[in-house]
């Protein structure tokens, strides 16, 4: 009944700025009696969604030759759907005029809905969209974007193309065994066998964009360093703890509120608020492999040399980053709202828009802007971890001019410091437990995106980093270091088993805690944990949840094998996703925000139906991410490699005619 008359209040709404047609028959319409209006409305009504959240029979609508629109129904704090079908005389034009959003709000006062559904009609903002007319038309950006994606196909498949062309001019296939058989024969087969050799070489630029090269680098699976084998794991299982987070948030989001509500306190949503620490994984591994790499012998020695040079890595840093990134986004912007239909695609807006432009993703900037106009929402890791990359070049620079016991402590201090800022925040912002923390508007800026708010794993996996490196020299120089002393001591009185259980059982103990310590607290009503407590939790749980992990990797680190380490977490799936994970990540959403709204009828918050996503997001995942990474990532850090070393290439020195 209540639906009926919300029908029948959209219904008076069309004549506040209508067409004559529509007011005439609204007219005729008020003018007859109770009964007679209600069986008016009934066609539509059986076609339209029942309840908030539902969206009704689409195809029937449409079927029947009648017209359809979405509303959103914008609260500040959380937003509602609805879907219902009406006359072909009005559009969804009409609900978005001015006297036409008055005239609802006023209806939806009066007769009760907006209690019914705990509506403020002063403070809500009614959008409706017509699924049919919702897509714009393909704007200049839209043919930028498609244009520079067929460049790109062109450029990766020259290579194959004149490899092509070169094996129909010779007489037979290339072979292998043709060369080898040549140069058994006689001096002349030789020479004979070089100059087929020589028949096609690849240009440099050709050969850095060949699908075939860069192929050949991705499928080579080959562990270089079996003490970071399990790194592998980390980075594949950090993926899909991002995504299995986004898919339950996505579709929870678009669900009905009454089932999100059943769910709110049981293990589902505990996982869902769980997969938060996936980010903070990347940045243990982003932190640990910049100490490991930067603070490479030679490479310390020449920074000490050049300073200067150290622009050069921040240039290589932008070249990894950047191509990808901007693409991603403008293929997220221009190409994905042409993607998808139906009455719920409107909801890819909250995804794909990007109102306060992308200049300020592109320098890293866009959490500076505390103004809510968010350009592809899940780049802001990139933001963060771009800052903290340039914050730890002090530390690896101080590093590199021999000051290394002042770096380290130095690096301990950044992270004392960085969790005293956390622990500020979380007491002035009353920042509490996981889940408690939804509705604070301060959470997403003062927190949740802001770099030395998330700075302590990084840091930690700075420091880290840095003492394995010195542990792989050590083996040459002779010096003895932490990890060193840790090895010996655990192989000299044989317990390295002991050690192993120790590591794993303490490490994943403080991750188990860290995940499901809290439910007992959430669940109640009343906080059973105090508030400075829950401060203090806040504060320090993705440090420890990173300390935690640092355990779990330190038996791999120290080269002490065994089938989690070097089996489990080394596999080949595992593998190939961490090659990946970059690429990965920046199409994950795009597929996902596909995946769910694109269905005609609002989807189940059901576990079942949320697994069947998550698998089928990560498999397109890795199907884009390495097509992505063919055509982007591996051609320009191809071009980055050829530039920097021509950059850093020592220049020759020319005789002069006296000399």
């Amino acid at each position: 009944m209540i639906l009926l008359i919300l029908n029948l209040a959209i219904t008076i709404s069309y004549a506040a700025d209508n067409s004559s047609v529509c007011i005439e028959n609204l007219k005729q319409l008020i003018a007859q009696p109770v009964d007679e209006q209600l069986e008016t409305i009934r066609p539509y009504y059986s076609l339209s969604g029942d309840w908030i959240g539902k969206f009704g029979y689409y195809d029937r609508c449409y079927r029947n030759d009648y017209s359809y629109t979405s509303v959103e129904i914008d609260q500040q704090l959380f937003k509602q759907y609805y879907g219902f079908c009406h006359s072909n005389i009005c559009s969804a034009k009409d609900f978005n005029s001015k006297d036409g959003q008055e005239t609802i709000k006023k209806i939806l006062n009066e007769s009760g809905i907006a209690s019914l559904f705990k509506i403020n009609p002063d403070t809500i903002q009614l959008n409706f969209y017509d699924p049919k007319s919702y897509i714009p038309n393909p704007s200049w950006e839209t043919y930028v974007t498609s244009g520079i994606i067929i460049v790109l196909f062109i450029l990766v498949t020259i290579d194959p193309m004149l490899r092509f062309i070169a094996a129909c001019k010779s007489k037979h296939t290339p072979d292998v065994r043709d060369q080898r058989t040549s140069s058994r024969t006689s001096p002349l087969g030789l020479r004979e066998g070089l100059q087929e050799k020589d028949q096609y070489q690849p240009t440099s630029i050709i050969k850095d964009f060949s699908i075939i090269v860069n192929y050949n680098k991705i499928i080579n699976l080959k562990t270089i360093d079996p003490n970071l084998a399990i790194f592998n794991g980390i980075r594949a299982l950090s993926f899909m703890m991002v995504a299995y987070g986004h898919v339950n948030e996505m579709t929870a989001t678009s669900t009905y509120v009454g089932e999100v509500n059943i769910q709110y306190k049981s293990w589902v949503i505990i996982i869902l608020y769980d997969m938060m620490y996936a980010v903070d994984i990347f940045f243990w591994v982003g932190g640990f492999f910049l100490g490991y790499v930067m603070c490479e012998e030679r490479k310390a020695q020449a920074l000490s040399q050049k300073p200067q040079s150290i622009i050069l890595s921040i240039t290589h840093r932008l070249m990894r980053i950047w191509p990808c990134y901007l693409l991603c986004i403008a293929i997220n912007s221009y190409i994905i709202p042409y993607l998808g239909s139906g009455p719920r695609w409107f909801l890819e807006e909250r995804a794909t828009q990007c109102p306060g432009g992308a200049w300020k993703n592109a320098l890293f900037i866009d959490n500076f802007y505390e103004d809510w106009l968010i350009c592809f929402g899940w780049g802001w890791y990139l933001t963060c971890d771009f800052q903290l990359f340039l914050t730890c070049l002090i530390p690896i620079l101080i590093y590199c001019f021999d000051y290394k016991v002042f770096s380290k402590i130095l690096i301990i201090l950044m992270i004392i410091g960085t969790l005293g800022w956390t622990y500020y925040l979380s007491v002035h912002f009353d920042f509490l437990i996981p889940g408690r923390n939804t509705y604070n508007p301060d959470y997403y800026y003062k927190f949740y995106v802001s770099s030395y708010a998330r700075a302590p794993p990084y840091f930690l996996g700075l420091l880290i980093g840095i003492l394995y490196r010195e542990f792989k020299q050590s083996k040459k120089s002779g010096k003895i270091t932490y990890l060193h002393q840790f090895r010996d001591y655990a192989q000299s009185s044989g317990q390295k088993l002991i050690m192993q259980l120790c590591c794993y059982g303490l490490g994943f103990g403080i991750i188990g805690y860290l995940f499901f310590g809290w439910k007992k607290e959430f669940n109640t009503i009343q906080m059973s944990w105090p508030k400075w407590f829950q401060h203090i939790y806040h504060a320090l749980c993705r440090f420890l949840f990173s300390f935690g992990l640092t355990l779990v990797v330190l038996p791999n680190l120290i080269g002490a094998y065994d089938i989690f380490n070097s089996k489990f977490m080394n596999n080949t799936l595992f593998k190939l996703m961490a090659k990946l994970s970059f690429t990965m990540y920046l199409v994950h959403l795009m597929i996902i925000v596909i995946l769910t709204e694109t269905f005609y009828e609002t989807p189940a918050f059901a576990q079942i139906d949320m697994i069947t996503c998550f698998v089928c997001a990560v498999v397109l995942s890795m199907t884009f991410g390495l097509l992505l990474s063919l055509l982007v990532e591996l051609p320009f850090g191809n071009l980055d490699t050829r530039i920097i070393k021509i950059v850093t290439r020592p220049k020759r020195k020319v005789d002069t005619l006296l000399d």
